[in-house]
């Protein structure tokens, strides 16, 4: 995967502040949940900070776009996994809403980049950038914040519980 986005050096930086982020989760979690029965954060961000520290015994600079969304979608299958054995918080709705995001950016990056051969940059390319580092910053805040801060959680419940019922159903 050449660098078509950001020059190396800022790359490497804001994956390195990303890592320090989600190793900080962890051990913020672990902290707060010391002698609680509510450990769901805790794992939850034990998944995340191995997830993203796998990058440091991964050649970042060559690695593709379909490799990255793998990576992802092993992380989304193991948070829901853990989440079956979790109570549900606002947490793993946050990952899984984050990573998901990041999935479909790579996916679009690999098709742009190596199906289409594109070489130029245009306005994805910059939305892929900025998406790819607004997720991963809204995923390591859910940690600290553990509120519902986007409303997500609250939207869901809305077009959830709209539902109408059928009247077969009522019966």
């Amino acid at each position: 995967m050449n660098d078509f986005l950001l020059n190396p050096y800022v790359s490497l930086y804001l994956g390195a502040l990303v890592q320090w982020g989600f190793l900080m989760a962890f051990l913020y979690s672990l902290v707060t949940s010391i002698n609680k029965p509510k450990k769901e954060a805790l794992w939850l961000s034990l998944i995340m900070s191995v997830s993203y520290s796998s990058s440091l015994f991964i050649d970042i600079q060559n690695i593709s776009y379909m490799q990255l969304l793998l990576l992802d979608l092993m992380t989304i299958l193991a948070i829901v996994v853990v989440s079956n054995f979790l109570n549900k918080n606002i947490i793993s709705s946050y990952l899984l809403l984050g990573l998901s995001i990041n999935s479909l950016l790579f996916f679009g990056m690999h098709l742009d980049v190596l199906v289409f051969s594109n070489s130029s940059p245009w306005w994805f390319w910059s939305f892929y950038s900025l998406g790819i580092n607004l997720m991963d910053f809204m995923m390591i805040a859910i940690f600290f914040i553990n509120k519902d801060f986007l409303g997500l959680v609250r939207l869901k419940n809305a077009l959830f519980s709209a539902r109408v019922k059928l009247p077969s159903a009522m019966k």
